[in-house]
């Protein structure tokens, strides 16, 4: 099976790689602390940048739960598409893993 890269394949200007793992890096060390509130604030802020995986999430932003995050803004007004696709997780295994996508920022 071919791999696929949603970032690109949905966002062609968003960053890849090392540049989009620096940029995830720097929004959880803008956003200090473990609550909800502050994991969803992760979320949005990467989801502006462009698609994120919930793999991504989990590493790179410290969010354990990003579906339950997700929901969260879709509740206050964000518009955020769900894509499925397969991925290996670190250890090698397929998973069916969640990608989102930002269509809509809920007014302030």
């Amino acid at each position: 099976m071919t791999a696929i890269n949603p970032t690109k394949e949905l966002a062609p200007q968003a960053a890849t790689g090392e540049a989009k793992v620096n940029q995830l890096c720097s929004i959880r060390e803008k956003y200090k602390g473990e609550t909800g509130a502050t994991h969803a604030r992760r979320i949005l802020d990467a989801l502006k940048l462009g698609p994120l995986s919930t793999f991504e999430a989990r590493k790179h932003l410290d969010v354990p739960h990003p579906a339950g995050r997700v929901q969260e803004l879709r509740e206050g007004g964000n518009e955020i598409d769900t894509l499925r696709f397969s991925e290996r997780s670190e250890v090698g295994r397929p998973h069916c893993i969640a990608v989102y996508l930002l269509r809509k920022e809920a007014k302030q």
